[in-house]
This record gives structure tokens, sequence and C-alpha cells, in this order.
């Protein structure tokens, strides 16, 4: 399966910036909590991601020609096999699409996902930082970016695009323990 990676910036995240203050969002969890997209940690790596794939449904028709769509199990498995790493530097890591709750929760059982994803399926976070949508057959998808932000809710660090989904962990990692040791 191939698809194509995001590797131009198209400015769909430029009205965000590094200091802007992430509005509090709370959305609902796979842990069966509501959570706000920002922890009480140290650090909290967003990670906004399109979509997962459901087993037995075909994936959107053009899906793997959108730039950007495609690695979305990839970037979170990747998350998932750092998650230790992100907890010694206190970051909170949380992913977040669109999909319903009940789609994250299957794929988070199937992936042994052992961090929260969040679904914005209600378009809360989308509207209050106007985060730009894909738009495709069915329902709108967040574009894949990471956000870093700290305890105070600011916004330390803005990744996008992302080209390779599959390393997005390790850099957003790497960032994390910048930021913390500066």
């Amino acid at each position: 399966m191939t698809g194509t990676s995001q590797t131009v910036d198209d400015g769909a995240y430029d009205h965000l910036h590094e200091g802007m203050t992430v509005p509090k969002a709370e959305l609902p969890a796979t842990t069966g909590e509501t959570l706000d997209v920002v922890a009480p940690s140290a650090f909290t790596v967003i990670f906004l991601y399109p979509m997962t794939g459901i087993p037995g449904q075909p994936m959107p028709n053009g899906w793997l020609e959108l730039p950007g769509a495609f690695g979305c199990t990839a970037e979170s498995c990747a998350y998932r096999d750092l998650i230790e790493d992100f907890a010694r530097s206190d970051a909170t890591v949380y992913g977040i699409s669109t999909q319903t709750s009940s789609e994250q929760a299957e794929f988070a059982e199937r992936e042994r996902i052992n961090y929260a994803l969040l679904s914005d399926s209600e378009h809360r976070l989308v509207y209050a930082m106007q985060l730009p949508l894909l738009q495709v057959d069915g329902p709108s998808r967040i574009k894949r970016a990471t956000l870093i932000v700290d305890g105070k809710r600011v916004v330390r660090e803005i990744m996008y695009p992302i080209p390779d989904p599959a390393t997005n962990a390790q850099q957003a990692l790497s960032a994390v323990e910048r930021l913390s040791s500066g």
C-alpha cells in the first residue's frame, strides 16, 4: 500500500504560532473519560491525524492520493512504542482525530495503543483553533500536524507538514527533550 507524503507546506497551519494559548477543550477519550486536550504535565504532545482504517471498511475514495492522509497507524504505533520515553520527560501524548470514540476505541484495542486518543467528532477543537481539514468522500478529517504545549497551555512548537508520519513520534520526543533542557 502506498500513499502520497505531505512534504510541501501549504500554509494550512500558518494561523497557529508558538506562544499562542490553546483553548480549553474537553473531548471524549478512549480511556472512557472526557479529557482536556492539555494535560496537567510539563508538556502535552498533541498529534493531530486524519483517521485510522476500520477493518472491513474501504478507505474513502481518493484517500491514498491525498497529501498527508496516509500513515496514521504507523504514526500512532510509533507514539505507542515511545510512550515511556515521553513519560520520563513529563510529557503526555494525545492523538486527536475527528473519528468517533467507538472507532478510536476499536483501533486502540487492536493496536494496543497505551495513551489516550481523543475524539473531536463534534469539531470542538477544530472550530476553537480553526484547524485545517481534509475534504474527502465522507466526513472531513483533520490535517496531520503535531503541537507541543507546555503546562500553561502555551504552544511551544508546531510540526507541520509531517513528511513521514512513522518518524513523527521520535521528532516530537526530541523536541520535548530539547524544550525540557532549555
